[in-house]
């Protein structure tokens, strides 16, 4: 039986690789894995439904991904592969997702216990009394 890898085997969309560890038994980390199966299910949802057009759009996760995205729905709106009204709402989730880009990571939370704990707070008064 072959050995899974130790790091996750994503690919981002400037070629770098994640770098994350992987699930234990799977071949990527948590995160992509989760969108590996959601990706999965909106393929097959839209199999299921003839008048849906399949757009491939990488998965935003840094800015190299959101520029490769808008160069391709653009190409899809000049080769009129796209109407108007999907471009602009896709376009305009392009523009959300670039203003959140500087406070999204994709890193898993850590396991650290962080207290919040000030000298000049009241519980700290009552302490030092």
């Amino acid at each position: 039986m072959p050995r899974l890898p130790n790091k996750c085997l994503h690919v981002m969309a400037d070629g770098a690789p994640c770098g994350s560890p992987a699930v234990r038994h799977h071949r990527f980390c948590y995160h992509h894995k989760r969108q590996r199966e959601q990706r999965l299910e909106l393929d097959a949802d839209r199999a299921r439904s003839e008048r849906n057009t399949t757009y491939n759009l990488p998965i935003l996760e840094d800015a190299n991904a959101i520029q490769l995205s808008l160069t391709q729905i653009m190409r899809q709106l000049a080769g009129g592969q796209i109407d108007h009204k999907t471009a602009s709402l896709m376009l305009y989730s392009l523009q959300i997702a670039t203003s959140n880009l500087p406070q999204t990571t994709f890193e898993p939370p850590t396991n650290s216990v962080r207290l919040n704990w000030a000298p000049d707070s009241p519980a700290a008064q009552t302490e030092e009394a």
